[in-house]
């Protein structure tokens, strides 16, 4: 989505993985990963080299960012 943002002129929506579980073409995590909130392990596991990327650097990034700025927002909550 973000290589197509301000040629396509339309909502777009990130689904994931969702269609390929609907469609039965790639296998969901076992239950018990799922109910831990592990199903992206299981994933990582299932296509290491396609998703080890996303996974370390792009999360990580957003974790920090979500981070700086949930402590300059406490900042001013004490102000």
């Amino acid at each position: 989505m973000g290589d197509h943002k301000g040629t396509v002129h339309a909502a777009m929506v990130g689904v994931g993985a969702a269609f390929d579980f609907h469609a039965g073409t790639i296998k969901r995590a076992p239950m018990w990963m799922r109910t831990r909130g592990l199903e992206w392990l299981h994933r990582l596991f299932s296509e290491p080299r396609r998703l080890w990327r996303r996974y370390l650097v792009t999360n990580t990034l957003f974790v920090g960012g979500i981070a700086k700025t949930g402590f300059k927002a406490s900042r001013f909550d004490r102000e």
